[in-house]
């Protein structure tokens, strides 16, 4: 317990200085898997209240219909994606992070957009329409943020130079893409091997009927 309380003060001094933040998180143990899975935990947590208690004004989504696995499932899907890309290709071009490494550097980069998102909630309820330019500045601050924190994170958890940790980044997000376009080919195969097999029996069935 006293070790996650120290990992979460150590948050404030990660996200003001980011290179040294992960630096001490990797090789001085500032940060933790637990509080890396906790972080992300309470980002999913903060999308399903931004679901159901932004304003009606900002907010997109029928409270009567919503389905919590369409909002968390993407963002489980898409950070496992990241971390497994990103592993698999820097496993290739030495990189030093191992998969833990990744995932705690990705979690420790969602705090930003963690902080924003929950801040808009309580701000849509204070704003008009005509204040959107706020929010969507906001919510764009945290988007950005965020993203400079995965690719600091790529940078020091894997002691890659800055044109390499673009390439990586570039190559990652292709990695994500294609692995994708494979588990949706997957899917669609095992389908139609389903409907064959489905078929077969249903025509073994009726012949002994």
């Amino acid at each position: 317990m006293n070790s996650l309380k120290n990992d979460l003060k150590y948050i404030p001094y990660f996200l003001s200085h980011p290179i040294n933040g992960f630096w001490e998180i990797k090789k001085e143990k500032k940060g933790s898997l637990l509080t890396a899975i906790l972080i992300f935990v309470s980002y999913l947590l903060v999308m399903i209240a931004s679901a159901f208690f932004t304003a009606t004004l900002f907010n997109k989504n029928d409270v009567f219909q919503i389905n919590i696995w369409k909002i968390i499932f993407p963002i489980i899907l898409l950070f496992l994606l990241w971390c497994v890309s990103s592993w698999s290709l820097t496993s290739l071009f030495d990189g030093e992070g191992n998969f833990q490494d990744i995932f705690i550097a990705t979690a420790y980069a969602l705090i930003p957009i963690l902080i924003t998102e929950l801040a808009l909630i309580f701000i849509s309820h204070g704003i008009v329409l005509e204040e959107a330019a706020f929010y969507d500045l906001l919510r764009g601050i945290g988007i950005v943020w965020t993203g400079f924190l995965l690719f600091m994170g790529m940078i020091v958890t894997h002691q890659y130079t800055f044109l390499k940790s673009i390439l990586i980044s570039l190559f990652s997000i292709l990695g994500i893409c294609i692995i994708i376009y494979v588990g949706l080919l997957f899917i669609n195969l095992l389908q139609q091997m389903t409907g064959f097999g489905v078929g077969l029996y249903t025509e073994w069935s009726l012949r002994h009927q």
